[in-house]
């Protein structure tokens, strides 16, 4: 059995860059398990998703006081950056593959849609019109970036799910995610997952290793 994670019905839609917005409230779960390399580096990563009627909103906290940002481009290479990541597939029933949603820690994205590593489409920019990310570093950075962590915080479209599916995320729905934290590139390169998949080498596109998420018909103001 993998993990499980219950992603809260939020009472109210909002701007991620909002500062009246309490994330705290919302549950987090922690990317814990380091694989693959043995160098020592395992920074805390805590991660918080919730969805309303329009969107699905995630935050990532990653307690890293050096990082490394060089790309800062739509589709970028991120993950060569420290870097955040969601793979998500709402309806995995359907076989129709996951969402992936990587961002470095200034904000840039990588996106595509696929049954797999091989089988991968970028995700254009229209069809994520109404995405939006805040970050708190807000350029190109290698070293100290005055903090004991940095933060990333988005909005996902539901649309978006829509047009991908077919059906439209809700309450009581059961899919599969995992979340991780890596940095291909970083002084001390690193492969952090909620969920680890069970690879001999590097190897985040592994859905069979993905945990279950549940939307829930749990609600929660986190409005101030």
């Amino acid at each position: 059995m993998g993990p499980e994670y219950e992603i809260l019905r939020l009472n109210e839609d909002f701007d991620p860059g909002d500062e009246a917005v309490r994330w705290d409230l919302i549950p987090a779960l922690t990317i814990k398990d380091y694989l693959w390399l043995d160098n020592g580096y395992k920074p805390r990563v805590e991660a918080r998703a919730g969805f309303s009627e329009h969107y699905l909103y995630v935050h990532f906290k990653a307690f890293e006081k050096r990082v490394r940002v060089r790309h800062m481009g739509f589709q970028d290479p991120v993950y060569t950056d420290s870097c955040v990541e969601l793979f998500i597939d709402p309806f995995p029933e359907k076989g129709l593959g996951y969402i992936n949603f990587e961002t470095n820690a200034a904000g840039a994205l990588l996106a595509g849609f696929g049954k797999g590593r091989h089988e991968r489409k970028r995700l254009p920019p229209e069809d994520l019109a109404g995405f939006r990310i805040v970050a708190s570093i807000h350029g190109p950075i290698d070293g100290p970036h005055g903090a004991d962590f940095w933060t990333v915080r988005y909005r996902v479209p539901l649309m978006l799910f829509k047009n991908y599916y077919g059906d439209m995320i809700r309450p009581g729905l059961e899919g599969k995610a995992n979340f991780y934290k890596c940095g291909d590139e970083t002084e001390f390169p690193h492969y952090g997952a909620w969920s680890p998949p069970r690879t001999e080498a590097p190897d985040f596109h592994r859905p069979e290793f993905f945990g279950k998420i549940i939307f829930s018909e749990r609600s929660l103001n986190i409005k101030a």
